[in-house]
């Protein structure tokens, strides 16, 4: 069962947070801090079992300590050699590794070909254009 809600601590109160609002969420040592809006909260878990856990939700991997919900992208850029520049609705800019190139092109709604290079993310570019 996938959770639509995760707990988060912030100033020592916990808050329930609807994972449709949270922005994104990295890696913190032995914590991980979750983004939602201006506001950060932190939690005792792992970037890699949430992974798992808010993959049927659209969070998606883009770098081995962040998770990002696809649904609070505003733009993606091409920053070279397989990287991306998220920027978020909430003003965030989030940059994922070569690593998990194939993972965003697969999750991130292109009209079309996965196949297609970076610079086709950036809204009104044709294949083949530089």
């Amino acid at each position: 069962m996938t959770p639509t809600l995760l707990v988060g601590e912030r100033e020592h109160r916990l808050y329930p947070l609807d994972t449709e609002k949270i922005d994104y969420i990295e890696s913190d040592g032995n914590y991980v801090s979750i983004r939602s809006g201006d506001a950060a909260y932190i939690r005792r878990d792992s970037i890699k079992r949430l992974a798992i856990e808010l993959a049927p939700l659209g969070f998606i991997r883009i770098e081995r300590s962040v998770l990002m919900n696809i649904r609070a992208v505003l733009y993606a850029e091409a920053v070279g050699r397989g990287r991306f520049a998220f920027t978020l609705v909430c003003g965030s800019r989030v940059r994922s590794s070569a690593r998990f190139r194939e993972a965003i092109l697969r999750a991130v709604p292109l009209a079309a070909s996965s196949r297609r290079s970076a610079h086709d993310l950036r809204p009104g570019s044709r294949a083949g254009d530089a």
